[in-house]
């Protein structure tokens, strides 16, 4: 029975061949009327999740024909939004696609945000995808959303001894016109009020219009309230903007703070007292800082970085030659292997810049309860700078020690990864204009241990460039990304950061830089980075 079929379709086929046109192929025409519209979105909520189970957008599809779809509610059902649309039948016709995120009723014209944020805030996270150049498809069609607002995220240190009630953000207009891509902009009709921010795992949160406002910040506790008015800035659609406040039992104190992902960094608001420290003339790569000039570099990642350690000391703070002392900022060393010398000429200062904790780096204290909250703090870097983070070292080296939510791993399209080394190879770096400097490390590896410079010094067995023979074969470069450290003692008497860390050994002998663990109260050379643009 089956031997006779198959004959039977062979004198078929024989058939079909004798009597078709040589080039004559017609292919079957699909009929996607049949597929349901899917859409799959590429953004992280300002949940710090992805979209859920239910969240709704609205989907409108023009096509050269005529409009397909016009506001359509869309689900989310953990993969991509689908719902009852389905698309046109024939698959030649290019279409553009429109979404949004929250769902309305009708396509919003003005969008405002909530004025008590303080259950949530994804409800005030307007966010819109455009794609053009669609055809009708049984895959989902991926669609990249973008926050069309701006967020404000408001770390705080509480020295009050109460608890904080609430923070207020005064002086902001709630409404943003949008436009017919989806776009928005601020109201220039709407009423300033002020919006109560959402309390996060770690910081307040508020999303706002972008706009150019000086805004007021005020902490509610103690049964007081104290209000702290910031400098006027320019806010940025899509872009975070980041507050640390210090809270005392008399006052507070509004400081710089880092920035959050997930969103376009838009610097930091500092209050209005603020005025711009830095003198920047990056056409000559250099900018001038406290009254110093430091060389910067602007590498192929798009970065700008300091190729000088900062020598900057704070207001109050003076510089020890003491590892033992636990006073935070210390001189740069040599050594023989064996016995430090600190190096206090200015001559030296400049050359190696000084060493610094993480607290006084900071500028604040450092608990274990804060101590992930300030990833791209400015710290003590100049205005429009900042201390680098984990991300920004992984693209300059490609090489990472794990952190918290990431394996071990390598980054090959990192500025200066060397494959051969599975890291940045330094005289690779310095002859690119990195400047690596030797300056060195101080060790404490928590808070009962006592500090005390690193001594390991390059030998002829473990380093092969004659110039750096017996210079500080560890120095570390100071990172701000918090990471736990194993242990049963944990963070309770050590936090640590992602910094880079030079490594020189037999297998390394022109010097290995990956990303490695510092201790919070050791003392490190600082390199700051540009904030993004």
């Amino acid at each position: 029975m089956k031997k006779t079929v198959f004959v039977l379709s062979a004198a078929a086929l024989i058939l079909a061949a004798c009597n078709s046109v040589p080039g004559d192929v017609t292919e079957p025409k699909v009929d996607y009327s049949r597929y349901a519209v899917r859409v799959e979105p590429v953004i992280t909520k300002v949940t710090e999740t992805n979209f859920e189970n239910g969240d709704a957008i609205g989907l409108s599809i023009s096509r050269q024909a005529g409009v397909h779809a016009s506001n359509e509610k869309l689900s989310y059902d953990g993969t991509s939004f689908t719902g009852s649309l389905k698309w046109y039948a024939e698959g030649a016709d290019e279409s553009t696609l429109s979404a949004y995120y929250p769902y309305a009723e009708t396509v919003p014209t003005s969008f405002t945000v909530a004025s008590d944020q303080t259950s949530g805030i994804a409800s005030s996270d307007f966010v819109s995808a455009v794609k053009t150049g669609v055809l009708p498809s049984a895959n989902a069609v991926s669609m990249v959303f973008k926050h069309r607002l701006s967020r404000l995220s408001i770390s705080v240190t509480n020295n009050s001894g109460a608890a904080i009630d609430g923070i207020t953000v005064k002086n902001v207009v709630p409404t943003a016109d949008i436009a017919e891509d989806l776009t928005a902009t601020v109201s220039a009709t709407a009423q300033a009020t002020d919006i109560k921010a959402y309390k996060g795992e770690n910081n307040y949160y508020a999303i706002i219009p972008a706009q150019t406002v000086a805004l007021t910040v005020a902490v509610d506790y103690a049964g007081l309230v104290r209000e702290q008015k910031l400098a006027e800035a320019t806010l940025v659609a899509g872009a975070q903007y980041s507050v640390s406040i210090i809270v005392n039992a008399a006052d507070i104190k509004v400081v710089l703070s880092g920035e959050v992902e997930n969103w376009t960094d838009g610097g930091e608001l500092t209050g209005d007292t603020a005025t711009s420290n830095v003198e920047e003339h990056l056409d000559e790569n250099y900018i001038i800082y406290a009254g110093d000039r430091y060389s910067v570099k602007h590498l192929s990642n798009d970065l700008w970085i300091m190729t000088q350690n900062m020598r900057f000391v704070p207001e109050g703070k003076t510089v020890s030659s003491d590892p033992t002392d636990g006073n935070g900022i210390w001189y740069s060393y040599t050594s023989d292997g064996t016995t430090c010398t600190a190096e206090t000429t200015d001559a030296a200062i400049e050359a190696h810049g000084l060493l610094y904790d993480h607290q006084v780096a900071f500028g604040s204290e450092i608990t274990a309860e804060n101590y992930k909250s300030f990833e791209g703090t400015q710290g003590i870097c100049p205005d429009g700078w900042h201390i680098p983070t984990w991300a920004e070292f992984f693209s300059i080296v490609g090489k990472t020690n794990k952190t918290d939510d990431t394996a071990a791993s390598s980054n090959e399209n990192a500025v200066y990864y060397d494959k051969e080394y599975d890291g940045g190879r330094i005289k690779t770096m310095n002859e690119d204009g990195f400047n690596w400097d030797f300056a060195g490390a101080m060790n404490r590896t928590n808070t009962e241990a006592t500090g005390a410079y690193q001594k390991v010094i390059t030998k002829a067995a473990t380093c092969s460039v004659e110039e750096w023979l017996g210079k500080n074969a560890l120095t570390y470069y100071m990172g701000s990304t918090g990471y736990t450290p194993t242990g049963s003692a944990g963070v309770t008497k050590n936090r640590q950061f992602m910094s880079l860390m030079s490594t020189f050994t037999a297998t390394y002998p022109e010097g290995r830089v990956n990303i490695a663990y510092s201790n919070f109260l050791g003392g490190y050379a600082l390199r700051c980075i540009r904030n993004h643009e």
